[in-house]
């Protein structure tokens, strides 16, 4: 079987991506991006201050995060070919609600990494930029998360948090009204790659986080995860949900070429 690495597109209409059980053989899967948190904790009023809810044309499609008052980070996936219009896309933050609460706030302009490749998925990263002052609110329930310093290592087995608005089952493909949350242990680099070698294996752009329970799938698409109050990591891709023999696979955010890439930008 001739092997395809191509991400199924994401559904921008309904906001949503069906994700289709992986098989473990060596059949080829598609690369597909991640769109839920299956059986996670509902996240409280203020858990998540930085975490934000990425809209094209009011509806929910990605996860993203804030990295300061005019800057928020996303993957390239969830806004690659329409990086032109801006105006499509608004961000909800200050909620645990999908569809209510905080503010909604316009997006001004996209950059995608310029070495984003569709085709792997390789550097699936892009800044969003607000308004100035625009992601700000008071009561604490919007506030910026720490990027990693330049190079900065992952160790394996470490603790991290993702969190999202994705699908609640592997049954049930429908969007969660209340943003959920899970634990998951990063994967050491080459048991990744080797996991990963039928569907292409992963860059050093990459890191992987698994657990050995249901409760345990990625975040939705562009969203974070993050470990002691710093954000790793961008959702990016996976095979299949909730399988520990095929761990959710991230951005990292420390890679020199991603983080100096943000820091030209952003100044952060």
């Amino acid at each position: 079987m001739q092997k395809c690495r191509a991400p199924i597109p994401i559904l921008l209409i309904a906001g949503v991506l069906v994700i289709l059980e992986a098989s473990r053989a060596d059949a080829a899967v598609p690369r597909q991006p991640d769109s839920r948190i299956v059986n996670g904790r509902e996240a409280a009023e203020g858990q998540f201050p930085y975490q934000l809810s990425l809209r094209r044309q009011t509806v929910h499609i990605c996860g993203a995060s804030i990295l300061s008052s005019n800057w928020a980070i996303t993957a390239a996936h969830c806004i690659d070919g329409h990086e032109q219009q801006p105006r499509e896309f608004t961000l909800r933050q200050g909620s645990v609600k999908r569809t209510s609460g905080g503010s909604v706030q316009p997006v001004k302009a996209i950059y995608k990494h310029p070495a984003y490749d569709r085709a792997d998925m390789n550097f699936d990263v892009a800044l969003l930029r607000t308004a100035d002052g625009a992601l700000s609110l008071p009561l604490g329930k919007v506030a910026p998360i720490q990027l990693p310093t330049v190079g900065e290592a992952i160790s394996d087995s470490m603790p991290a948090v993702v969190s999202g608005w994705g699908h609640m089952s592997t049954s049930n493909p429908v969007l969660s009204p209340v943003l959920k949350s899970t634990t998951v242990l990063t994967v050491n680099q080459e048991k990744c790659h080797n996991d990963l070698r039928h569907h292409g294996g992963v860059t050093e752009a990459m890191f992987c986080a698994a657990a050995r329970n249901t409760d345990a799938c990625q975040g939705d698409s562009g969203g974070p995860i993050s470990a002691q109050g710093t954000l790793i990591g961008i959702v990016s891709w996976g095979v299949g949900c909730a399988d520990p023999y095929y761990p959710g696979v991230y951005t990292r955010l420390a890679h020199p070429t991603i983080r100096r890439w943000i820091r030209l930008l952003t100044k952060l």
